[in-house]
């Protein structure tokens, strides 16, 4: 009898100190990952990170593209009824920072012994800075290079790679000669991005950058696109499209699109490594890519999204940066990069004999891990939006030639100045 009483009271004990499922600590993660695919790896890869945490639960929700779901976020922390963690593009850092319910990513850094920041690439984490501490840490990551259609190279004659702007600019007029040869009058051999969107300013920063120049003042306060560079880089595609006739403008506000480049119309775009499923289902031999050619130095623009941390409860706090740094692990973003076409955040990964080996095995994806080196961010300050507006149709009305580059990016500057 005496040994039935210590054994319930032992059970009763164990199951008090057990957590039951519903007392685990729950973080909400609000993302917007399209992909079903990508969705399918996220589960599984949240149920191992809850296996190895037991007291943990994530509670994921997918709340649509980033756009639309900007409204939905503020009017969350409006109501005080905020996700404890958001997947969303680093640009916004500035923004969210503003409500006050953002927690300073600086402040789990540097309290977590750990944890160290010296494995991410430098560019990324400059993305998630704001005021000059590390508000936001990556998910994931990708930059922009260039695709090239190898079956026109080697038909026009060209051996080598352009490694800068006067080699791209010569390489485009080749493969345009050699569409006129073979009497096509349609096809051209470089894409350039139109519109007013993000898109075409995303992809026109890294030429600023190549050309020496600046989005805005080391403050921020000030715009400085409208510099020299900034004129030198934005007369640069003007020549190719309409000075060499080289070059075609995409499809308004859809430069991204991957259509003119598999129909064969353009020899070669700008563009990410996340297309590559599509291009190596076609057929992996004539698709290839390389850096983005440079003028005096070498730029990319990162892109990706960043992981928010909300103000919630000291529980959910740590178990959000739990996850975080899961999310941030080597494991992590090896298997991630190679099943979704993003790269990895960090070295190890990038570097890991694993990675390298899909590396050796996929050389387009090579391309753009290299690049990372050079990547740089969009400046994260609050009013990224309505720069990313008024740069975007500066761009256009000298691109249409309603407007010389000087004139066109000094009248963004001026309406930038006034809200920055």
């Amino acid at each position: 009898m005496f040994l039935k009483v210590l054994i319930g009271a032992a059970l009763i004990t164990a199951s008090g100190c057990a957590r039951e499922p519903d007392e685990r600590v729950t973080v909400r993660f609000w993302h917007g990952i399209e992909s079903p695919e990508n969705n399918l790896l996220l589960e599984e890869k949240v149920r191992v990170f809850e296996e190895r945490n037991p007291e943990v639960r994530i509670s994921l929700e997918n709340i649509g593209a980033q756009d639309r779901a900007m409204p939905r976020i503020m009017t969350a922390l409006s109501a005080d009824r905020q996700p404890e963690l958001l997947w969303f593009a680093p640009v916004y850092t500035g923004r969210l920072a503003e409500s006050g319910k953002l927690i300073p990513a600086q402040r789990f850094i540097d309290e977590d012994p750990d944890f160290s920041t010296e494995d991410i690439y430098e560019g990324i984490l400059e993305s998630g800075k704001y005021n000059g501490k590390i508000y936001t840490v990556p998910f994931e990551t990708n930059c922009l290079g260039i695709y090239y259609n190898k079956e026109h190279f080697e038909a026009a004659g060209i051996e080598n790679l352009p490694g800068t702007w006067q080699e791209l600019r010569e390489t485009a007029a080749r493969l345009t000669e050699y569409f006129r040869e073979k009497g096509d009058e349609e096809s051209y051999g470089m894409l350039i991005p139109l519109g007013t969107q993000e898109w075409t300013v995303w992809s026109w920063q890294t030429f600023l950058w190549q050309a020496g120049g600046e989005i805005l003042s080391e403050d921020m306060t000030e715009p400085r696109f409208q510099g020299s560079p900034g004129v030198e880089a934005l007369k640069y595609w003007i020549s190719l499209v309409h000075e060499d006739e080289s070059a075609v403008f995409s499809e308004r506000n859809a430069g991204y699109k991957v259509e003119p480049f598999l129909a064969g119309r353009v020899s070669m775009m700008i563009n990410g490594p996340w297309n590559y499923p599509v291009l190596k289902g076609q057929d992996e031999v004539r698709y290839g890519s390389f850096p983005l050619p440079k003028s005096r130095e070498r730029a990319t623009n990162i892109g990706g999204e960043n992981l928010y941390i909300f103000e919630s409860e000291p529980e959910k706090e740590e178990a959000s940066w739990k996850f975080a740094k899961f999310i941030m692990s080597e494991e992590f973003q090896v298997e991630w990069a190679m099943n979704t076409g993003y790269l990895p955040v960090n070295r190890s990964a990038a570097e890991s004999e694993e990675y390298s080996e899909f590396l050796s095995e996929n050389p387009f994806i090579e391309t753009f891990v290299d690049s990372m080196e050079f990547g740089r961010s969009r400046p994260p300050v609050k009013e990224y939006s309505r720069l990313s507006d008024r740069l975007g149709r500066a761009l256009e009305e000298a691109l249409y030639r309603r407007q010389s580059p000087d004139e066109a990016l000094e009248k963004a500057a001026e309406e930038a100045g006034e809200f920055l």
